[in-house]
């Protein structure tokens, strides 16, 4: 049995913190509105993309290296679009992006793209 390196153990707290994050905020900026549902929307998107990547770091998970790397990616772009067509709040998009910018951080170290590459099932 494998041992999960500490550096993917960080990822996928991280991870599981931005789901939580985002869920916080739904809850904090939900108003009731028309635009109500696209505020909802882009918050819960961004959580399951979290929750996503945090299953990507998981012993089992099921990404590779390069998946996890592009997933990643994708959750800062899907945030930083919201935050340009003020789809989310701009403070709530920064910690957001932070969140994934130290999530990528930690998919950079070599011992994450050897572990994620390796057939872990």
């Amino acid at each position: 049995m494998e041992k999960l390196p500490r550096i993917i153990k960080i990822g996928g707290a991280l991870g599981f913190i931005g789901g939580i994050v985002g869920i916080i905020c739904l809850v904090l900026f939900f108003e009731i509105e028309e635009s109500t549902l696209t505020t909802a929307g882009v918050y819960l998107l961004v959580a399951v993309m979290f929750f996503a990547l945090a299953g990507g770091f998981a012993k089992e998970g099921q990404w590779s290296w390069n998946m996890l790397l592009l997933m990643t990616f994708l959750t800062i772009a899907v945030i930083g679009c919201a935050a340009v067509f003020d789809a989310i709040d701009l403070y709530a998009g920064i910690i957001l992006a932070a969140i994934g910018a130290l999530i990528i951080a930690s998919l950079a170290m070599p011992s994450s793209k050897t572990w994620a590459n390796r057939a872990r099932f």
